[in-house]
């Protein structure tokens, strides 16, 4: 990751930000839409290898939008990139305007200003606050500029290459195999939690209050409940109900002892500190989403999409189940 500033401009919509990558849309897109965005934001390690999955989007996605919706994800390493936008979008690099599209290529150069015409005009007249400093995540926002940072010899600690054009091969298939945490499709789901995201990359994470007609936790432990299990092999035994997240120790059920916090690492900041918690009904295991920023994700053994849950409703775990905790994968193993 290069080193670069990312400021979030007020305004209505959405921004995103994982390492160089960035993302805006409006507030009409889809949430279906949004999520496969936000999943395209991974392929920044591999900018060059990404503009045949933004053209295969480009090809079978943007036929079907409205004109209401609008967005622009720009996939990065720092050094180069590819744009793929649609609608009431602008994007300046350097302060140029950049009007090719809907899929093109991108030098980042030394900033990048992206998001809805008229924060976008409004930014360019101002210079950089970084009073909403964005290190990764998701938050409000009605655009986003990235700065690199400039050394003290000079230089910009990103240093451009032009990629020749957009390479011509074919697209990849659009579902992909749900073993890899993005990009991957993700059945939309309408909640009202009233909550207010924070853009300060150290709170990512709501406080819902608590919900009286929660059902009860386990109020022990248990021997031989099941694992769960990371990508890399590594195991939780699950002998009562855990809290997964940043920092999940503050949150009421591992204060109140009927939890106990179980950290994920994450450098890229987007899980939140409380993110979901796997708690015991019976004999039954569910996992239930704790009013996170980017949402808890499930799929069954033989499911090609992830469904994201409504947050704190209990969702039924089964052997084979999987998590999409941010861009961590667990499985759930009896």
């Amino acid at each position: 990751m290069s080193r670069a500033r990312c400021e979030v401009i007020p305004g209505p919509g959405s921004v995103a930000r994982r390492r160089d990558s960035l993302l805006w849309a409006s507030a009409q897109t889809p949430e279906s839409v949004w999520d496969t965005l936000v999943a395209c934001l991974g392929l920044g390690a591999r900018a060059t290898a990404s503009a045949a999955v933004l053209q295969g989007l480009a090809e079978t996605m943007l036929p079907s939008l409205d004109a209401d919706t609008a967005f622009a994800v720009l996939v990065s390493d720092g050094t180069t990139g590819f744009l793929l936008r649609h609608g009431a979008v602008d994007l300046l690099v350097d302060d140029e305007p950049v009007t090719t599209g809907p899929v093109s290529s991108v030098i980042p150069g030394v900033s990048v200003l992206l998001g809805s015409p008229q924060a976008v005009r409004s930014a360019a007249e101002q210079a950089p606050a970084y009073r909403h400093d964005l290190d990764g995540g998701a938050v409000p926002g009605g655009a986003v500029r990235w700065t690199a940072v400039t050394r003290a010899d000079g230089l910009s600690a990103a240093v451009p290459a032009l990629p020749p054009s957009v390479p011509t091969e074919p697209p990849v298939p659009s579902e992909p195999p749900v073993s890899s945490p993005g990009p991957v499709a993700v059945e939309p789901v309408t909640s009202d939690t009233g909550a207010e995201p924070t853009s300060d990359p150290e709170q990512t994470e709501f406080h819902p209050p608590p919900d009286p007609d929660a059902p009860p936790s386990s109020g022990g432990f248990r021997a031989n409940a099941g694992v769960l299990v990371f990508e890399d092999g590594a195991t939780i035994s699950l002998a009562g109900d855990v809290v997964l997240g940043r920092r999940p120790d503050n949150h009421e059920l591992v204060v109140s002892g009927q939890a106990q916090p179980v950290v994920i690492n994450d450098p890229d900041h987007v899980l939140s500190g409380a993110h979901a918690a796997i708690r015991f009904h019976g004999d039954e295991v569910v996992v239930v989403d704790l009013d996170s920023l980017n949402g808890t994700h499930v799929a069954s053994p033989e499911a090609r999409e992830w469904t994201r849950l409504t947050p704190g409703a209990p969702f039924l775990m089964q052997d084979g189940f999987r998590m999409l905790l941010g861009w961590t994968v667990l499985t759930y193993r009896r």
